[in-house]
């Protein structure tokens, strides 16, 4: 019984580059009057600040996150956000659609504000069925805008800007092989949560065929999360009644997801050997009971033989002589 998890990266995958700010600008395309200030980026008028992500893994589970706060003199400025989705269709045909993120209009100063995107739904909402299409690229901005010049100026502060992969679990079993012995076969198989979100409560459990039994002293192994793009193995030691291939099922589910492996592995038997055991066994009593007739026949013969050659003459003299000890009296 084996149960074991390597050491991988896991948890949602980050996708834009320099998205600390930690190397300046660095990745970014910034346009108007947009310019670092401290771990954020201040844009003043019609500024603004994106990012293109060209990734070969890219799906539509994504989300976009920032914090901001603004400081809008009036309503004719707004800060938002825009998302734009670079796509090929079924005809292999390259398009593109640019969606509305969030739009920021509150007065004054608004002070620090958390946003999260869900991308699917977003494009789901704007766009329609993303089953049409593949992702190849997507671009993300923020910016500062108006709808006419106004003094005094506005501004809009952005940081922790984030677009992160956040593929649903999947968990992904795979056969790592099996090892026979006399008589067993130990069946190790790998458990892996192929999504980037984390798997919780997860069982793993293996279901064998009426002439199987397992040795070990479980048939299910449980953890409490997997994380995204972790691997564990587990493994378990298998007898049968009979030598050959049975078909064994393992069943891993957790609260997002469940999956299933049906294969056959070849299982020596331990009915022979058991027999060749009992045989075995058989023959040593047999020669224990033969020795000890043996050894009891030969003593009762040796008793007889005392009795007749020592014991019933030594008698018949002694009555001889008392006799005779008589008739002089």
């Amino acid at each position: 019984m084996l149960s074991s998890a390597p050491s991988s990266s896991g948890a949602p995958v980050e996708l834009l580059a320099n998205n600390g700010f930690k190397n300046g600008l660095e990745g970014w395309t910034a346009q108007g009057l947009a310019f670092l200030d401290g771990e954020s980026i201040k844009i003043l008028r019609e500024g603004s600040l994106s990012q293109i992500v060209r990734r070969t893994d890219l799906s539509f589970y994504l989300e976009f996150s920032y914090n901001v706060r603004t400081e809008l003199p009036s309503k004719k400025y707004f800060a938002r956000s825009l998302v734009t989705f670079y796509m090929i269709d079924r005809q292999r045909i390259e398009t593109r659609f640019t969606v509305l993120g969030q739009v920021h209009e509150e007065l004054g100063d608004s002070g620090w504000k958390e946003i999260r995107l869900n991308l699917l739904q977003l494009f789901r909402d704007s766009v329609g069925d993303p089953g049409n299409y593949q992702l190849a690229a997507l671009g993300v901005t923020v910016e500062l805008g108006f709808t006419s010049p106004a003094s005094p100026f506005a501004v809009a502060y952005f940081r922790d800007i984030s677009l992160k992969r956040v593929n649903p679990v999947k968990i992904l079993l795979v056969e790592n092989g099996y090892r026979e012995l006399p008589d067993r076969t130990e069946l190790l198989v790998s458990v892996t949560n192929v999504g980037d979100i984390d798997a919780s409560n997860l069982v793993v459990t293996l279901i064998p065929a009426p002439e199987l039994f397992v040795v070990s002293r479980t048939t299910a192994f449980a953890r409490p999360a997997l994380d995204g793009g972790l691997s564990w193995q587990v493994s378990w030691m298998l007898a049968a009644r009979s030598s050959g291939m049975h078909p064994v099922t393992i069943r891993a589910s957790c609260d997002q997801a469940v999956a299933e492996l049906s294969l056959g592995i070849s299982v020596p038997g331990i009915a022979q050997i058991t027999t060749t055991q009992t045989v075995t066994v058989t023959a040593e009593q047999t020669v224990d009971q033969f020795v000890v007739m043996s050894l009891q026949t030969a003593f009762f013969a040796m008793v007889a033989f005392l009795i007749v050659a020592i014991i019933i003459p030594l008698f018949r003299s002694r009555r001889g002589a008392e006799v005779v000890f008589r008739l002089r009296g």
